[in-house]
């Protein structure tokens, strides 16, 4: 027995299946080249899920950047230094924030696990600061963003991938919290770098 699409008989071709439809004369034609629906939100709900998880890591960056220097300033008495927003070196940041945090009681796994994006693969990172962010710089200003695997990476647009993500594109974590997903070149060049 054939389904009707929105149980409208009217319709010149009723939804068999998903794989499937019936048409005027009661034949069964298969969709012949295009997968099942069915099949394929799974995959798509995966990706989605995978580009969640790149967006998570990089807000929890955001929060580590914005607290690095508490940890590091506690057993400080100068206030100036003590109540000051720090940013780790660009050159040397991943080293940085795992041995601030660590100290903290943070396990090294999990927090090597922040560093990956999940649909990148098992590399050591994938995110690279961009070295003129400073904690005062403004709202707008690209922090961290997706590259290549790497460690400790600093630099500017040239280091980004679209290459960590299907469909193409790559997250990037502006100096306000805003995490945005980049599909295209012009969408990139249009982000404050400097």
């Amino acid at each position: 027995m054939a389904c009707y699409h929105n149980d409208k008989p009217s319709m010149s071709f009723p939804i068999y299946n998903d794989y499937a439809i019936i048409d005027k004369e009661d034949r069964l034609i298969p969709f012949i080249g295009f997968p099942s629906l069915a099949m394929k939100i799974p995959h798509i709900i995966n990706k989605i899920s995978l580009r969640l998880q790149c967006v998570e890591n990089l807000m929890k960056w955001y929060y580590r950047f914005r607290f690095y220097n508490s940890p590091e300033a506690f057993g400080q008495k100068a206030l100036p230094i003590k109540d000051k927003i720090i940013y780790p070196t660009p050159t040397k940041w991943c080293d940085a924030i795992l041995r601030v945090f660590q100290a903290q009681g943070y396990s090294e796994k999990g927090l090597k696990s922040e560093f990956k994006c999940p649909s990148a693969g098992e590399d050591k990172c994938h995110y690279a600061m961009n070295p003129n962010c400073e904690p005062n710089s403004p709202p707008d200003m690209v922090l961290l963003f997706e590259t290549k695997a790497g460690w400790n990476q600093h630099g500017g647009p040239e280091l980004f991938t679209f290459d960590n993500h299907e469909p193409r594109g790559g997250c990037v974590l502006l100096n306000d919290g805003t995490v945005k997903f980049i599909r295209t070149k012009e969408e990139l060049q249009q982000l404050r770098w400097k």
